[in-house]
């Protein structure tokens, strides 16, 4: 049976992990449901330019979790990074995706520490970026951009977490290029539920999970919007596993992947993922 556990230290594991729905959305919307209004870029110069600029916004996300990553090695980082945490906790009532709020807390009192100033501009500034390609081009698709650019995007839009106002508004497009793009089931799964786990909403599709407390044991992060049949009844309709079999992967020591994918030992994730099956 699947417990729920609210896990303060998890934040960390997920760092890296990419994590759209409101809560009351239930059911998959079928492709006739759902519309969009953006035109698709043809193959042209435009679209390669396009390409080359989400990929270059992917590499500086990268390198700029990289650099926090760095930081946070750093026992007196950590340390003076802990009352803003534990704002986000209690404000933003989120004990998961709350590296965003942290560093906006952090950067705005006296004598923030430099590297944590520029994550936080920096991170204003590429999502605004990512917003305006959606309003501009639509979103960015494998047939205009490429598949890596394509990918990479998926990427940024789960960083977003300090807009997710406008990323719960995209849940019908969201949709969309998840069936028009063959996108693997668990990143749409997990962007799901990590929009509705930022909002404060349970999740949908229990992706929101991980290593117990102790080991040989997995946990629910966050609760479901109803139970656990439910849920994987949801699960099995867009192609992914029950939620009992990846928390048995958990309990088997798999670590938490991208899109907390969980991921067995010597298991390596690569781009060519986002558009493989479970």
């Amino acid at each position: 049976m699947a417990n729920i556990i609210s896990n303060g230290t998890v934040a960390f594991l997920l760092f890296a992990a990419m994590v759209l729905l409101s809560a009351n959305a239930i059911g998959l919307p079928s492709a006739e449901q759902v519309t969009s209004t953006a035109q698709p870029l043809p193959r042209t110069d435009q679209s390669e330019k396009l390409s080359h600029e989400i990929i270059q916004l992917f590499n500086d996300d990268q390198a700029l979790i990289a650099e926090m990553s760095k930081a946070l090695q750093d026992p007196a980082f950590r340390q003076a990074r802990e009352p803003f945490v534990k704002r986000a906790e209690l404000e933003d009532h989120n004990p998961n995706f709350y590296d965003a709020a942290v560093y906006e807390y952090w950067a705005q009192t006296p004598g923030a520490p430099e590297s944590v100033q520029r994550y936080a501009a920096i991170r204003r500034a590429t999502d605004a970026h990512i917003e305006s390609i959606v309003t501009a081009h639509g979103w960015p698709q494998r047939d205009t951009v490429g598949d890596d650019a394509a990918a990479d995007f998926f990427f940024l839009f789960g960083h977003a977490d300090d807009d997710n106002a406008w990323r719960l508004a995209q849940l019908d497009t969201l949709t969309r290029v998840f069936r028009e793009d063959h996108v693997n089931p668990r990143l749409y799964a997990h962007l799901c539920d990590r929009l509705a786990n930022v909002a404060g909403k349970p999740q949908k599709y229990g992706t929101v999970m991980g290593p117990g407390p102790s080991p040989g044991t997995a946990k629910l992060y966050w609760p479901l919007i109803d139970d656990v049949a439910a849920a994987d009844k949801r699960r099995l309709q867009i192609g992914l596993p029950s939620i009992e079999n990846d928390l048995e992967r958990f309990r088997k020591g798999a670590d938490i992947g991208p899109y907390m994918t969980p991921l067995t030992q010597g298991e390596n994730w690569s781009m060519a993922d986002v558009y493989k099956k479970p």
